[in-house]
C-alpha cells in the first residue's frame, strides 16, 4: 500500500513537472495563452500513459524523488542543527563520553523503554572504546511512557554523583519496563544515594533539559529512538555499528 502511494506520488510529480516543461519548451509563437484547461488534462493522460508504459522511467524517477527530498531534508537538519547548536552540543546538563576534544561528535538520542536503543548501547560503547577520537553525548529523550521519562530524570540526576555511565548501562540492561520501583531499585544496586537522587530529579533544570532535548530533535528531523547526530548529519534509526562507524569515518574525511 506505502509503495503504491509513493508511485501515485510520484507520477502526480512527474506529470506536473513534465506539464510545465511542455509550457516552457513550446514556442512563444505558438503560445500566446497557456493551455486551456482541456489541454492540460489532455497533456496530463498522454504524460500518465507513459509512464505507465515504461515502468522503467518511473523507477529510474522515483530513485532521483528520493534522493531529492533526502537532499531537502539533510539541508533542512543543517540549517536546524546550527540553529540549536548550544541545545545539542554545549548543553552543561549533558554526559559526555569518549574523547571530551575529539574531532567527530556523535550524539544519540534515546528512551529507556526503547528495545532498539537497549541493543545499539553496546554498538555505542565499542564506538567509544575503539575510537580515540570520538566524542559522545548522551541526550534523554524520552517519548514512550511516563516511565520513560523518570527514567531519564533519574539518569540525568545520577551526573552530580559520578555514576551516570554506570547506571545508564544498567537501565538499558534492564528486562522489562523501566518505571518508578525499576529504576529505583537500579540505583540501589548501582550504589547511588536513593535519597539525594531523588532530590535532584526534583530541579527544575532536569525537565527544561528534557525539553529542549525533545525540541531539537522535532527540529531537526528525529522523531523516534535511536536517534543519531555525527557532524551534520542526521541518522534515525538502530542503523547498526557498522553504518556508525561509515557516517563517522565520512564526517571526519570531510572535515565537517
Amino acid at each position: 500500500m506505502k509503495a503504491m502511494k509513493n508511485i501515485l506520488k510520484t507520477i502526480s510529480y512527474l506529470t506536473g513537472v513534465l506539464l510545465l516543461a511542455v509550457t516552457f519548451l513550446t514556442p512563444l509563437s505558438l503560445r500566446a495563452q497557456e493551455f486551456t484547461p482541456q489541454q492540460s488534462e489532455t497533456i496530463k493522460n498522454m504524460i500518465r500513459e507513459y509512464l505507465f508504459k515504461n515502468p522503467q522511467a518511473l523507477r529510474e524517477a522515483i530513485i532521483e524523488l528520493q534522493a531529492y527530498e533526502q537532499k531537502q531534508q539533510q539541508k533542512a537538519a543543517r540549517q536546524a542543527l546550527a540553529q540549536y547548536g548550544k541545545s545539542l552540543y554545549r548543553s552543561p546538563y549533558s554526559f559526555v563520553a569518549g574523547n571530551p576534544d575529539g574531532d567527530v561528535t556523535l550524539v544519540e538520542f534515546f528512551d529507556y523503554n526503547c528495545g532498539f536503543c537497549r541493543r545499539s548501547m553496546e554498538e555505542l560503547l565499542t564506538l567509544i572504546d575503539t575510537d580515540p577520537n570520538l566524542k559522545v553525548i548522551f541526550k534523554e529523550f524520552p517519548i514512550l511512557s511516563q516511565g520513560s521519562i523518570y527514567a531519564a530524570r533519574a539518569a540525568m540526576a545520577s551526573i552530580k554523583q559520578g555514576k551516570y555511565l554506570e547506571f545508564h548501562k544498567a537501565l538499558m540492561k534492564l528486562r522489562g519496563s523501566a518505571d518508578k520501583t525499576s529504576v529505583m531499585d537500579i540505583a540501589e544496586e548501582v550504589g547511588l544515594d536513593v535519597a539525594k537522587l531523588k532530590q535532584e530529579m526534583k530541579k527544575p533544570y532536569i525537565l527544561k533539559e528534557i525539553r529542549d532535548a525533545q525540541q531539537t530533535a522535532a527540529a531537526i528531523g528525529i522523531n523516534g529512538t535511536p536517534g543519531f547526530v555525527i557532524g551534520d548529519r542526521v541518522i534515525g534509526g538502530a542503523v547498526g555499528l557498522a553504518a556508525l562507524r561509515r557516517q563517522i569515518a565520512a564526517v571526519r574525511n570531510s572535515g565537517s
